[in-house]
């Protein structure tokens, strides 16, 4: 038997990885991408009962007081959250196709890895941004410890970890 090829037996298991895949890409569609586009990019920041706007956590009174890097921060950090959700879209994708270690597969979480971590350091960016330019050494540690520079890190590590298995299955199919 093809080691590719799928047992009567794992039938079930992929059948419920493609119809969750296929439930959380209605969910992403829907909490991510709809709200995204309907609220012009994060427009939802625009806090209207205490008048506030509020940028990578960090509110402003009214856009007259935001710092102008920083408006080039939440630019690239729109574009960087929804390069992410295509990326994690295509992902479910693959896995209701039923490509769960593929090559594909690899590369989509790749690139989410790389999203989080880039958004994280946007992220640690704004934070000196807001804090005047003057790093203070919390600000060092939180960057480091940013959750989304670790999960980011993490997804990357268990996609060259699912990239190393996919290399091991193929060597062993050649052996003969």
């Amino acid at each position: 038997m093809n080691t590719n090829e799928i047992s009567p037996k794992a039938s079930p298991r992929l059948n419920r990885i493609q119809k969750i895949s296929h439930i959380l890409k209605v969910c992403v569609f829907f909490y991510f991408v709809a709200p995204l586009c309907a609220l012009a990019f994060n427009l939802k920041n625009i806090h209207s009962a205490s008048g506030t706007i509020s940028i990578f956590n960090h509110a402003y009174a009214s856009t007259l007081d935001i710092p102008k890097p920083m408006y080039l921060l939440w630019a690239t950090g729109t574009a960087v959250y929804l390069l992410g959700v295509i990326s994690f879209y295509r992902l479910l994708c693959l896995y209701e196709k039923g490509a769960i270690f593929s090559g594909a597969n690899v590369s989509e979480m790749k690139k989410l890895g790389g999203y989080l971590v880039g958004y994280g350091i946007l992220a640690v960016a704004a934070n000196v941004i807001y804090l005047g330019g003057f790093i203070f050494p919390w600000v060092l540690l939180e960057g480091f410890v940013s959750p989304w520079i670790v999960v980011g890190g993490a997804i990357y590590i268990v996609a060259w970890i699912m990239d190393e298995g996919r290399k091991i299955q193929e060597e062993q199919e050649l052996t003969v």
